[in-house]
């Protein structure tokens, strides 16, 4: 186990992500930082750039396929949602590479004393958004591998009833015969796999990354609120004096507040490229799945995966609208909540401290991708209602 991986373990904060870095890693989406790099096998470096190869692979072999089919709107559209489904895993895969080093100061930021406050509710929340994050994982994940698996079988039952089946990727080579369909047919079902595990898990760490700054959020609106009367426990307690104890505490609020938007900044920063062309494509993969499903047995195999396909990119626009939409409102708060603490009974000096701060927080945080698309329930309702629109108009074109 890497140092970083180690130190995952060692928080309650940090623990929320420490399973999807140990699944990332494990299919070679996410590799150490260029400091740790050295000490790790050079199989291990080689299997990453693989990683990457047999992902990008797949696509150039799809993007032939689109072309040779681009006359037959049955088989474009059955290569087209899951292209471009492909197309923006290798977009944050690319992204976990080239960003490492930021991506690991983004993790060990998570062990920063400030953000692992468990005492009392504070510790609740911690360990309530771990839950969430690793049972996110596994529904989401489960749900994008149930998919690849379904897409292995109904190929072999078409094989074994004879009736004719065509893979929606280039190959270039007849794959009539038993040994060649096999070949073809595990190496589509590793590359969709290691999709699968690998996007899903991507955009469970960065929703996951999200939640953790809605939940420190709710933790530093919580600590404004006590301020007063935090310090004077400290003061009773400890005999430390009550306007020190007070400043000390409300040093450490600010910090907070500015590691949590740092955090956020950091992701935004890492992966505003790669979320821009989730959300500039999500409609269209969207649209068509949905062409593909109209035309499908409803009882058949294929209609099931289809299903599951469509409910995996719901779930993937929903998870960063809904927790980039939390973080905006939980930001928008902070402001109300130092203004509930008790600063009447205040000196001056602090309260001109507290006006100063609350301007500060009348610039909420809102998460973007790439600065142009808002990670809100807004944006989800549009992207659908503009997938919706797309499938209409080929529809009537067809």
């Amino acid at each position: 186990m890497s140092q970083s991986s180690a130190t995952l373990l060692r928080s309650e904060c940090a623990r929320s992500v420490a399973p999807h870095v140990r699944c990332l890693r494990r299919v070679g989406f996410c590799r150490a930082a260029a400091r740790a790099a050295g000490r790790r096998p050079l199989a291990a470096r080689l299997y990453h750039v693989f990683a990457l190869a047999a992902t990008s692979t797949y696509v150039l072999l799809q993007l032939v396929y689109a072309y040779q089919e681009r006359s037959d709107m049955d088989k474009l559209s059955q290569v087209m949602f899951v292209m471009l489904c492909h197309v923006t895993c290798v977009a944050k895969q690319i992204a976990f590479y080239v960003d490492a080093e930021c991506i690991e100061r983004l993790i060990a930021g998570l062990d920063d004393p400030l953000m692992n406050q468990t005492a009392g509710a504070r510790g609740a929340l911690l360990r309530e958004s771990a839950r969430a994050a690793a049972r996110l994982l596994r529904v989401y994940s489960g749900c994008a591998v149930a998919t690849c698996v379904l897409w292995i079988v109904f190929p072999v039952l078409y094989r074994i009833q004879g009736i004719p089946f065509e893979f929606p990727f280039w190959i270039g080579v007849n794959y009539d015969n038993n040994a060649v369909f096999g070949v073809v047919l595990l190496f589509s079902f590793y590359c969709t796999n290691l999709v699968a595990i690998g996007n899903t898990t991507m955009d469970a760490f960065m929703a996951t990354i999200l939640d953790q700054c809605k939940t420190q959020l709710k933790i530093v609106r919580m600590n404004f609120e006590t301020l007063p009367e935090r310090a004077r426990g400290a003061h009773a307690a400890g005999g430390e004096h009550y306007e020190r104890a007070l400043h000390r505490l409300f040093k450490d609020c600010l910090l907070h507040y500015n590691r949590v938007t740092e955090m956020c900044a950091v992701l935004h920063d890492v992966f505003a490229a790669p979320l821009l062309v989730q959300f500039g494509v999500g409609g269209w993969i969207l649209c068509m799945a949905a062409y593909k499903i109209i035309s499908l047995n409803v009882l058949s195999i294929e209609f099931a995966s289809t299903t599951l396909f469509i409910i995996c990119i719901l779930t993937e626009l929903f998870i960063y609208c809904y927790y980039g939409n939390e973080v905006t409102v939980e930001s928008e708060r902070v402001s109300q909540s130092i203004y509930s603490m008790e600063w009447r009974r205040e000196r001056p000096a602090f309260r001109r401290s507290l006006v100063l701060v609350m301007e500060r927080a009348k610039r909420p945080l809102r998460p973007t991708a790439g600065r142009i698309i808002p990670l809100s329930l807004d944006t989800y309702v549009t992207i659908l209602k503009s997938s919706y629109s797309f499938y209409a108009v080929l529809r009537q074109t067809k």
